[in-house]
């Protein structure tokens, strides 16, 4: 069962989506966060920030899970940060920086004013003190899929499988 402040780690099939993960070495294009069991929050580059029915199939996405509980204010800071950005949208000037930074080594440049994302999930964290992926990192799906203070709910499920058939 999806609980809040999950994240949908995506592994899509689409053409946009296999650019994506072969530019940044990952299995995942895209990530979003459970806002509760029905509902995600997420922007992508054609949709801006707003809040979905969760309708990727099953096998397309791993969960991951926050190893810190939140206390009720840190969660309500969270939702408030991210519903300030509903329906801001995609920072192409991101997308396009980090695509040249890949390729070129230039600078990553993003707009004060738009998000992706990764970086909305991370800076929504950040804003109540919690650092899901340190600042000298690249930021990618990829990489905030490997936080310490995440844990793939899929794998955990799938060890305790292992245990309940020995």
């Amino acid at each position: 069962m999806l609980e809040q402040f999950d994240f949908i780690f995506y592994k899509g099939e689409t053409p946009i989506a296999r650019i994506i993960q072969r530019l940044t070495n990952s299995q995942y294009s895209h990530v979003a966060m459970v806002i509760d069991p029905l509902h995600l929050i997420q922007l992508d580059w054609k949709t801006p920030v707003s809040i979905q029915h969760l309708a990727y199939p099953i096998s397309q996405y791993d969960v991951y899970r926050l190893k810190v509980a939140l206390t009720e204010k840190e969660k309500a800071k969270v939702i408030f940060f991210i519903r300030e950005w509903i329906s801001t949208g995609y920072d192409w000037k991101l997308i396009i920086s980090r695509f040249f930074n890949i390729l070129l080594a230039t600078p990553i440049v993003s707009s004060a004013d738009r998000y992706n994302c990764d970086e909305l999930i991370v800076d929504a964290f950040r804003h109540v003190g919690i650092n899901l992926i340190e600042y000298d990192i690249q930021l990618t799906p990829d990489a905030l899929s490997k936080s310490k203070l995440l844990y793939n709910v899929n794998e955990n499920e799938k060890r305790l499988l292992v245990r309940k058939k020995k």
